[in-house]
């Protein structure tokens, strides 16, 4: 038998893939357009070698993005697809070995991630023509992006090894690949150079696996500062991205044989996580309510992991406010900590709001409950009550984080003879990023419901509701000098103005997801919205009629 034979006729048959080709396109595409926008709209007075280092910039950002996201939307669900349908054990009966078995599955799914990084990379070389990017910083950039994107497909199918749920592995390669790219270092940090009081000299050990400070490693002043840093991160990501994959086959190796058995109920409170005598009458009163509601909100885990990420919040803005006073050179680090967990709580948002559907979608619940006398309505407002409940103490404790920080960061001018005018600046600065939180909220649960209802290809509905929302507005604005614009077109109402246009794209957003899932609900369910048949929403205390006959 040839040597990896699944993996030779997996790449083969991922070569002939239309996706393969449609995703490096557009990863290409998107390239481009960063480099059109930035060299068509430069900062006027702008000489080239400065455009070069804020394209090269730019680029790497989109880059590590990419490569970070893409892994667990991709490879997490390779293995477990298998465990679910209960096919993995069918390959184990021929002369295959678990290595080929999980480098097949890995080389049919990775191969589409690959090539959409590839296409990016000659984009990322010509900042080196225009001036101020070295060739040695471009090689050393376009291996920590390669390196990354290897690790993020290498940690979603170790992760699609340990489950069979397609929800929790694609959260759990979230969750992964995340806090080893940036949340860990971080608070690691905040604890030696924080708590602790114990000075760490540069940056923890622990950061030497995060690909993320590979990528800032290589550029040239922490390169010539210290070059063997970046030797090392870029060595400890690959090996740890190989442990994953021997972490894999090894679980596989043991797990095939096992069938899907009954949990036993933990006798640890905290371990069960709710599974109290109390939670379970609370789940009795919401199930002769509304079942769709109860479904949503069976779990507290969610619970548990978003007062998580408040309580990393609440560390973050004590530093930046009360804790910098005492050590002002770490500002800049919790300003980076902060853009880092912004981006974790918004996918962590958009995950939440897709999971119900998702879930409903792949056992088939949704299509059961739509043949009962239950109507759409009462399916939506069940999953909305679900959302209210997860997110509204979160939300307000942040919320109330936001003035905690105007307050204590306008603490220092408070004697200032222009205290009144630091406070108003600071508190419109708060009041736009609280909108903008709230609305991003609304967008996300909504928009988020719509896609992973009537979305074709499930993997990506997250992913695609976080690009939507959060992620494409922040590279416009923030990237492509959309918010330098608004600055010169508004210089006195400039904070004013930013927040405006992010709420109203947010509102945006909310009211289009909420119009299509209240006109096209039962059709999307059906998944028959596409081929544009008819849908006829029933009236309130009306009888529902069956799912098939209602799209068709």
């Amino acid at each position: 038998m040839r040597f990896l034979p699944i993996v030779s006729r997996e790449l083969r048959v991922a070569a002939r893939r239309r996706s393969t080709y449609t995703l490096r396109l557009l990863a290409a595409a998107a390239a481009f357009s960063v480099i059109l926008w930035l060299c068509l709209f430069p900062t006027p007075g702008q000489p080239p070698t400065a455009l070069g280092k804020s394209l090269f910039t730019a680029l790497s950002i989109l880059a590590f993005a990419y490569c970070l996201l893409i892994g667990p939307f991709i490879t997490a669900d390779s293995i477990s697809s298998e465990k679910r349908d209960g096919t993995l054990g069918l390959l184990f009966l021929t002369d295959l070995r678990s290595f080929d078995v999980v480098l097949g599955k890995w080389a049919a799914t990775s191969l589409a991630g690959f090539y959409g990084l590839v296409a990016v990379l000659p984009a990322l070389g010509i900042p080196v023509l225009l001036g101020g990017v070295t060739p040695g910083e471009y090689g050393r950039t376009a291996l920590a992006v390669l390196n990354a994107v290897l690790f993020s497909l290498t940690a979603g199918l170790f992760v699609s090894a340990l489950n069979r749920d397609h929800t929790k592995t694609i959260l759990g390669s979230l969750i992964l690949v995340l806090t080893l790219s940036g949340l860990l270092p971080g608070l690691m940090v905040l604890l030696f150079k924080g708590f602790l009081g114990r000075g760490i000299d540069g940056y923890p050990p622990i950061a030497l696996f995060s690909p993320v400070y590979a990528g800032q490693f290589a550029v040239d002043a922490a390169f010539r500062t210290n070059p063997k840093l970046f030797w090392a991160s870029l060595g400890a990501v690959h090996a740890l991205s190989w442990w994953f994959v021997i972490g894999a086959i090894l679980i596989v190796t043991r797990v095939w044989r096992q069938e899907p058995v009954e949990r036993r109920q933990s006798r640890l409170w905290l371990l069960r996580l709710g599974r109290t005598r109390r939670w379970q009458r609370r789940l009795g009163k919401r199930l002769a309510t509304n079942p769709v509601y109860t479904i949503a909100s069976r779990h507290r885990w969610p619970h548990w992991v978003f007062w998580a990420l408040v309580g990393i919040v609440t560390i973050n803005i004590y530093w930046l406010t009360i804790g910098t006073r005492r050590n002002p050179g770490l500002y800049q680090f919790h300003q980076h900590f902060s853009s880092a967990m912004y981006f974790i709580n918004r996918v962590w948002i958009a995950a939440m709001a897709c999971s119900f559907f998702l879930e409903a979608r792949r056992n088939g619940a949704l299509e059961l409950i739509l043949t009962t006398p239950m109507d759409a309505r009462t399916v939506r407002r069940g999953r909305r009550r679900a959302l209210i409940r997860l997110f509204f103490w979160p939300v307000l404790a942040i919320a109330v984080l936001h003035w905690l920080y105007l307050y204590y960061s306008w603490q220092p001018y408070v004697k200032q003879q222009n205290s009144q005018l630091v406070f108003r600046w600071h508190a419109t600065l708060a009041g736009g990023s609280l909108a903008g939180f709230l609305t991003d909220v609304l967008a996300l649960s909504a928009l988020g419901g719509w896609l992973s209802l009537s979305a074709k290809r499930t993997p990506f509905v997250i992913l695609e509701t976080f690009v939507l929302v959060t992620l494409a507005p922040w590279v416009a604005l923030y990237l492509l000098g959309g918010s330098r614009l608004l600055q010169v077109k508004f210089p006195n109402s400039f904070y004013i103005v930013q927040p405006s246009v992010w709420v109203a794209k947010n509102l945006l957003f909310f009211g289009w997801a909420v119009w299509k899932s209240r006109r096209h609900f039962r059709a999307a369910a059906a998944q028959t919205y596409r081929l544009k048949c008819a849908d006829v929403e029933p009236a309130a205390g009306a009888p529902a009629t069956n799912i098939l006959t209602s799209s068709a």
